[in-house]
């Protein structure tokens, strides 16, 4: 039985917080109810980025922990099959409700991806973290990153494999030197955070579905 460490779920459970208010400010502007800028406004800009950054460095940090000293294919498989069936509905769901922007290449698209890439770079860890910070500090500050395949079409989720490994190398690196091993946080917020975290991949199919559903059917009623 591998052990569960709450920082993990912790940073997890904050990544499906920011996602869940994400989503329903992004509802809200999709029905006019409010009325932002998702490309200008810096907060809802970065938001997201924010809640990728968190769900692939708990990826890293959590890996290791699964697969050390090598990897545990049993367990690798099941997991990765599951994240990428879900990456296929999410692209199958936008395909039909949202033709002109679907989702091709999103978070669990590039989770499953990066799942497979960094593998080797397990054994590896300070190298992974230095090359990690690396990959976001020349998307950051230079603009560049290594090329990844992209559509025509603007998705409404794209996350390309380049740079964002890089921030589960740097997950890599923080597990090397025990990072989750840290009790920063208890208290009722930090267990509703790990419950959060220990669901998030359910969380994560079901949330936008609801959300968008509730906000629809207030539409509906109110104008």
């Amino acid at each position: 039985m591998i052990k569960r460490f709450n920082i993990i779920d912790q940073i997890r459970g904050l990544a499906i917080v920011l996602m869940v208010i994400f989503h329903f400010a992004y509802d809200l502007d999709l029905f006019k109810f409010v009325d932002i800028n998702f490309s200008k406004d810096i907060f809802w800009f970065e938001l997201p980025r924010v809640i990728v950054f968190l769900f692939l460095l708990a990826m890293g940090l959590s890996m290791p922990l699964v697969h050390s000293p090598k990897v545990n294919w049993k367990k690798f498989w099941p997991r990765w099959i599951k994240i990428a069936i879900a990456a296929v509905i999410i692209s199958i769901y936008t395909y039909f409700a949202f033709p002109k922007n679907w989702i091709y290449f999103g978070t669990l698209h590039c989770i499953a991806t990066a799942s497979l890439f960094a593998i080797p770079f397990m054994k590896i860890p300070r190298i992974s973290a230095v090359l990690g910070v690396m990959l976001l500090c020349a998307k950051l500050f230079l603009g560049w990153n290594l090329p990844w395949f992209e559509m025509a079409h603007s998705s409404m989720d794209y996350i390309a494999l380049f740079p964002w490994v890089g921030c589960v190398f740097i997950g890599f690196g923080l597990n090397y030197y025990k990072f989750h091993e840290l009790t920063l946080f208890n208290g009722r917020p930090t267990r509703f955070l790990e419950f959060l975290g220990k669901h998030s991949l359910l969380i994560y199919l079901i949330h936008q579905p609801i959300l968008y559903s509730i906000v629809y059917l207030s539409y509906l009623f109110l104008k």
